[in-house]
């Protein structure tokens, strides 16, 4: 992988000409990234990204709740999937693991998981354009489910993680450095596992903090506008309004993970110390 980097890092400079954002490496590299946003399709992307979020992860964390009997889900729901559960109609004392909804048993989790694989699928095509990666085929499936379930029981922790913001003084900060550090170690295992380890460390490491940051600066400013946004959506539109709230909130996530990996694509082609740091030695070979 660092070869190939570095072949298509030789080859991107010798096509470069002179202009506002060829002129130099620095310019070169922005131009990198809003070509890799345009090439990735990074809006459609990224919504189709957020539909499987809200149709294979969310179903996942409400299964495992109802069988497993760990009360997470409410609030991961409206943590990370940004509405409360209970403003659905239900009453303030049902909630999500609701004993009738049980009755599907473990079969009913296996089917959840098998068809919850198609938000991993996503995620692997995703790194395929990237990273020019082989696609991973049947023998593989079980890294599907590997990156199902890791990030459904991320979001399930970093849920629960809420509620040491409670604590006095060092309760946020340290809330926030735990989703930090939960969040990172998912986005460096999540693109290792779908490109079967093809990636070095250094891109590793680099896009799974890159992506973790970009996900809590998100969390950050969702905490202050989504309750408001949700407020409005359910008086005007009722429960519908909170779903397309949920999906719009879900698509800004999916932004941050599919531009993350574009941007660190494009810094791995950087010709200065930046991409030679990112590439590994095998850059100079």
């Amino acid at each position: 992988m660092s070869v190939a980097l570095a072949r298509e890092m030789s080859l991107a400079r010798t096509e470069a000409v002179t202009g506002l954002l060829r002129g130099t490496p620095y310019g070169r590299t922005i131009r990198r990234v809003l070509e890799g946003f345009a090439d990735i399709q990074i809006a459609d992307r990224s919504l189709a990204l957020a539909a499987q979020i809200f149709t294979s992860v969310l179903p996942v964390i409400i299964a495992a709740s109802v069988i497993s009997g760990w009360d997470a889900a409410e609030n991961t729901i409206r943590d990370q999937f940004g509405f409360d559960s209970t403003a659905l109609g239900a009453g303030p004392d049902t909630t999500v693991a609701d004993p009738t909804v049980a009755a599907f048993g473990v079969v009913g989790l296996f089917v959840v998981l098998i068809g919850g694989t198609s938000f991993a699928r996503a995620l692997g095509r995703l790194y395929q354009v990237v990273w020019k990666v082989p696609a991973i085929g049947g023998r593989d499936a079980w890294r599907w489910l590997a990156v199902l379930l890791t990030v459904a029981l991320a979001a399930g922790v970093v849920g629960q993680t809420r509620q040491l913001g409670r604590i006095a003084y060092v309760g946020p900060p340290l809330s926030l450095a735990i989703e930090l550090i939960i969040w990172s170690f998912v986005w460096i295992l999540v693109p290792f596992v779908l490109t079967k380890g093809t990636l070095n460390g250094r891109l590793l490491w680099t896009s799974g903090i890159l992506t973790a940051i970009g996900l809590c600066l998100v969390h950050i400013a969702g905490r202050v506008v989504l309750p408001r946004l949700a407020a409005n959506a359910r008086e005007q539109f009722g429960p519908l309004g909170l779903a397309f709230t949920s999906i719009s909130w879900l698509f800004v996530l999916s932004l941050v993970i599919v531009g993350a990996a574009a941007v660190v694509k494009a810094f791995a082609l950087d010709e200065t110390v930046v991409g030679r740091f990112l590439r590994g030695r095998d850059d100079d070979e």
